[in-house]
């Protein structure tokens, strides 16, 4: 009888947290922002097959994200103790299904995803703070300088960071998302009048090097890079086993803001774009919106990002899950190696292929498919034959894909000049 009670309980609705909407909300505030910056120059540099690659991506993105979602409630199934509030529950699904190499080995690629995409949330939005004021920027002087705003801006962001998890700040998610939806409407209202006063620029159509190629193609992963934080998010809702639903909504909303932006960019500007599409559009006080409505976005989505990172840390290192001076030590501890990380690679858009090609394409492509196997397996819960197919294949692309957009990436940060460090010596 106890346990029929436990499972009624787990079944039915929890009285507090996170519905199918505001999940949704959240898994589409922290994945639609920076990477729509960089889209449109990864898709010029991969072609028209860059397009398909954008909705491809998208497809198998829900899907794993769906999948991960099934681990959890597997998870929670088979092992009634998980079914309370759990601060890793990603590291958990692999402990479960793989063992303690598996769960270290999630937690470490959890970690570095978003510790990744953090820094790059960081860059992009002292950067557009700098330029809002009229400062000098060192992104925009060739990197040839430390930015005063970066650490200041990082010092700012800790104090709201000393949060607990995303239920106990929900207003963020929707501050988050709506904040892109407003850019993204700006920035496409100015791509379309720069077309409409300048005329089309069909860009060339000539094969790009296998380096520009997969340097696009990790970007073009990274922007659908949210798995990381979806069993964080699962875990704080009134009932979990709806949480596909809620990806369901969320890649829909994504896809709806990522197209336009890339297909106008792409026919309007051409060779013209840069990493971050916001610098070639006209002055307008469209442009200066969208830079605000980014910058809010990017700080609003660092709430959300960093959040199972310091909630994994912080069980390691056995942080009591409430506030208190050693929850405020560790987070703080997390901004300041942001800090150097952002100084150290200053140009946002190689982490970003660094990050996309490797930690995100194996937390979001290939480990949630595989731990969805093992987990079913292990439940004997059947798998039909065309799904482990289309699985497996999900797992060889992006091992294949990851590995060369990694390569690519680490060879761009060392060769090219414009990525040294700021604080490095000019000869």
């Amino acid at each position: 009888m106890a346990e029929s009670s436990n499972s009624n309980e787990f079944d039915g609705m929890r009285q507090h947290g996170l519905t199918v909407l505001t999940a949704a909300v959240f898994v589409a505030g922290e994945m639609a922002g920076s990477g729509i910056l960089a889209l449109p120059k990864a898709i010029l540099e991969a072609g028209w097959i860059g397009f398909i690659l954008l909705i491809l991506f998208c497809l198998n993105a829900a899907y794993s994200g769906s999948r991960l979602g099934d681990c959890w409630s597997m998870v929670e199934e088979r092992y009634p103790e998980y079914r309370t509030s759990t601060r890793n529950p990603y590291p958990t699904i692999a402990s479960v299904s793989l063992g303690a190499w598996g769960g270290y080995l999630v937690s470490v690629c959890v970690q570095l995803t978003l510790f990744g995409v953090g820094t790059v949330y960081l860059l992009l939005a002292s950067s557009i703070i700098q330029q809002l004021l009229g400062a000098r920027t060192w992104i925009a002087t060739n990197n040839d300088g430390c930015s005063p705003m970066f650490p200041i801006f990082a010092a700012v962001i800790c104090i709201p960071m000393w949060l607990g998890t995303p239920k106990d700040f929900w207003l963020v998610g929707f501050g988050a998302l709506s904040a892109t939806v407003l850019s993204c409407i700006c920035i496409f209202i100015q791509i379309v009048d720069d077309g409409l006063s300048k005329g089309l620029s069909p860009p060339s159509h000539e094969l790009t090097s296998f380096k520009e190629f997969f340097l696009a193609f990790g970007v073009i992963l990274f922007v659908y890079g949210g798995a990381s934080t979806f069993p964080t998010i699962q875990n704080d809702m009134v009932d979990r086993n709806k949480f596909y639903k809620s990806v369901r909504i969320a890649f829909t909303v994504i896809l709806i803001l990522y197209l336009p932006i890339a297909l106008s960019a792409y026919f309007i500007y051409g060779v013209k774009l840069t990493d971050n599409v916001i610098e070639v559009l006209s002055p307008s006080v469209f442009t200066e919106l969208a830079k605000v409505f980014m910058a809010a976005h990017l700080i609003l989505a660092f709430l959300i990002i960093i959040n199972p990172v310091s909630q994994d840390l912080e069980e390691i290192f056995n942080v009591p899950a409430k506030f208190c001076m050693k929850r405020c030590i560790l987070r703080t501890f997390i901004i300041c190696l942001m800090v150097i990380i952002g100084e150290t690679i200053p140009k946002f858009s190689h982490i970003l292929a660094l990050v996309g090609g490797s930690t995100v394409t194996m937390a979001t492509f290939i480990l949630p498919p595989y731990l969805y196997m093992r987990i079913s397996y292990l439940n004997e819960k059947h798998v039909p034959l065309y799904e482990k197919i289309y699985m497996w294949e999900l797992i060889l692309v992006g091992i294949v894909g990851g590995i060369a957009s990694s390569y690519s990436a680490i060879q761009v940060i060392i060769t090219d000049p414009l990525s040294k460090p700021c604080y490095w010596p000019n000869p």
